[in-house]
């Protein structure tokens, strides 16, 4: 059923002509930063999404960055593949339902992005600016089973609820596959990294990552935050996330609280960069 449901989006879901066009030039050997900056000024609002990002407190890159070229060459070709791959999902994914707002999909998604990039710098995990776009698309599973199937996805919800399980799991029953490998899947029609694909893939279920265990559990951790910052989950953080993923990453509690207050802070002035 869900694998009839990615095929069936296959063809109205996809990625833009811009975002393809970058990722080719990165797959060149001959291209430069002139090459990116040419892509980039083709979109008007990619053009604007790429300078107030560059320019945000979120970088804090020194003086004001007023032309495309030196935004793009302040963020560097990963970072800059990442926004472009980050406002092209947003404007491809839009999938109403009557499960979540668009608006709070996304409220969600940014914040466990911005909190995932700050925690990954605090752990000192490599290429940790990486990370940001995964936490911002690794709810996509779950919207499209909102949009595509909303009895299903709702059913799940209040099982997880009523029976104080995990929502994983409940979908693995139900549906053959959880969100989080619905969300890999789509990324690997879009052609994503294989390393975005596998810590979407593995997020709910980290123990089970066969790489990158710092990432996924981190991812983990986040989502649980999220739920608590953004929705209000009563349970404390502590009794949904594992005495083994607390391990993995060393994480001090009182510094989380502190990195957690700073990400919706953040999380509300990118919002304002990257919705309106």
């Amino acid at each position: 059923m869900i694998e009839n449901t990615l095929q069936e989006i296959k063809g109205l879901i996809s990625l833009p002509e811009v975002y393809q066009r970058v990722r080719n030039l990165i797959d060149d050997p001959n291209s430069d930063i002139e090459h990116f900056v040419e892509v980039v000024a083709s979109d008007p609002n990619l053009t604007v999404a790429v300078l107030r990002v560059a320019n945000s407190a979120f970088f804090g890159f020194p003086g004001k960055i007023d032309s495309l070229s030196r935004a793009v060459s302040m963020l560097g070709i990963g970072q800059l593949h990442d926004l472009v791959l980050a406002t092209s999902a947003i404007a491809s994914l839009k999938l109403p339902n009557d499960i979540m707002p668009l608006k709070r999909f996304w409220q969600f998604s940014l914040f466990s992005a911005v909190l995932t990039r700050l925690l990954a710098s605090q752990l000192k995990i490599p290429k940790s600016e990486r990370l940001f776009v995964i936490g911002l698309l690794y709810e996509i599973g779950h919207l499209v089973l909102y949009a595509k199937h909303p009895e299903l996805a709702k059913r799940a919800i209040d099982l997880s609820r009523n029976n104080q399980e995990m929502l994983h799991i409940v979908e693995q029953k139900l549906l053959g596959m959880h969100y989080g490998e619905i969300g890999a899947k789509l990324m690997a029609q879009w052609c994503l990294p294989a390393h975005f694909q596998d810590i979407v893939h593995y997020q709910p279920t980290p123990d089970l990552a066969p790489e990158q265990r710092r990432e996924t559990a981190l991812l983990h951790l986040v989502r649980a935050c999220a739920e608590k910052a953004i929705f209000g989950h009563m349970s404390p953080i502590e009794q949904r996330v594992s005495r083994e993923i607390w391990d993995i990453l060393q994480l001090d509690r009182e510094q989380l609280d502190d990195t957690i207050e700073q990400a919706r802070n953040t999380a509300s002035e990118m919002e304002k960069l990257m919705f309106n």
